[in-house]
Formats: C-alpha cells, sequence, structure tokens
C-alpha cells in the first residue's frame, strides 16, 4: 500500500470527524474527544467519543500486558487515536482501559484491547499471533489483525466462531469503512 492511499485515508476520516464536530464538540483535559451533541433535558450527551493518542511508553505496557506485539499499523494508529466509540457503541476501538474507577475526565476510557483479546483467546480461535482491536456493538462480531492475507490486512470475524466475514486493506481502512458505513445509516 502507499502512502498516497493511506494519507488519503486519514484525510477522509478527518473529514468525517470535522463534520461530526460541526454538531458539537468537547475537549477534555485528557485529550479525549467527545464529538455531535445530542440535546438530554439539562444534561449534554454525545454520539461519539474519541480517545487521545498513546504515549510510546503505554503502547509497550500494553503489549506487555497483551502478552504479544501490537502490529505496526495498529500501533501506529493508537499514536494518534487510543480508542473510539462511535455511534454510541455500534462499534467501538478498544484500547487501554486504566484500572480502577476515575471521576471526571479520567471516567471516559476506550473499552479495554486486552480484555478482548483475552475473551476471544477463551473463545479457543484467535491465533496466537493475532489481535483482536475493534468491535461491533450490533452483532458482536470482532476486527483482527494477523488472519488476513498479509500482515496489515484485517479481517471482521463472528465473535463465536471466528468465521471471517469481511476484509479490510489495513486498520484506517477498516477504520474509514466504518465511520462512513454508520454514518450513512444514521442519516
Amino acid at each position: 500500500m502507499t502512502m498516497l492511499n493511506t494519507t488519503a485515508t486519514i484525510i477522509r476520516i478527518q473529514d468525517l470527524l470535522e463534520r461530526w464536530r460541526s454538531m458539537g464538540s468537547r475537549r477534555l483535559r485528557n485529550g479525549t474527544e467527545l464529538l455531535a451533541a445530542i440535546p438530554d433535558g439539562d444534561q449534554q450527551a454525545w454520539m461519539h467519543v474519541v480517545f487521545a493518542g498513546e504515549s510510546e511508553a503505554d503502547l509497550d505496557q500494553l503489549e506487555g500486558e497483551l502478552g504479544k506485539p501490537l502490529p505496526k499499523r495498529l500501533r501506529t494508529f493508537y499514536r494518534g487515536c487510543g480508542g473510539m466509540t462511535l455511534f454510541q457503541g455500534a462499534f467501538m476501538l478498544h484500547g487501554i482501559r486504566r484500572p480502577g474507577f476515575c471521576e471526571g475526565d479520567g471516567s471516559l476510557q476506550p473499552e479495554s484491547l486486552v480484555e478482548l483479546n483475552h475473551s476471544l483467546d477463551m473463545a479457543g480461535w484467535l491465533p496466537e499471533c493475532a489481535v483482536a482491536f475493534a468491535a461491533n456493538g450490533w452483532d458482536g462480531s470482532v476486527y483482527v489483525l494477523g488472519m488476513g492475507h498479509t500482515d496489515e490486512q484485517v479481517v471482521r470475524c463472528d465473535r463465536q466462531t471466528g468465521d471471517i466475514t469481511e476484509r479490510h486493506r489495513d486498520v484506517f481502512s477498516c477504520v474509514e469503512a466504518r465511520l462512513y458505513r454508520l454514518d450513512e445509516m444514521s442519516m
């Protein structure tokens, strides 16, 4: 894949996030961004949460907890974006979930990448070298690196069986496809 394809994909993701920002946004002190405000009585609810990118040290620790290295493109993605919860959970890109309960800005965290992979290890179909990093809230399917035709290819799998139902060129094109597909469905 060329750098030009990756750049174009990132620009399309940013364009959609910018459109969602125009519907209201709030950036928390820790870098987490709330997008697409939903009036909810006297409170403000949000359609999307995009978590701040992670440091190299945090990603090293995540790999230790995971027990395997993160694929290169996923690690690159996490440096810019530490996870997402889109359309109130319809698509979740898992990340680092810190222990304990927090107040304020720290109370919003991505779903745990380590817990997702542990649950799939228990299901018995996730290859040792593969890393699941995202899930669909509607059908429970998961997105996995390390099971495709190339190292960068992402496959969408049935959570119970591991059967492959969809393929994407890489992490960036997978996220782009999910964002635009769900955005189209919400209109």
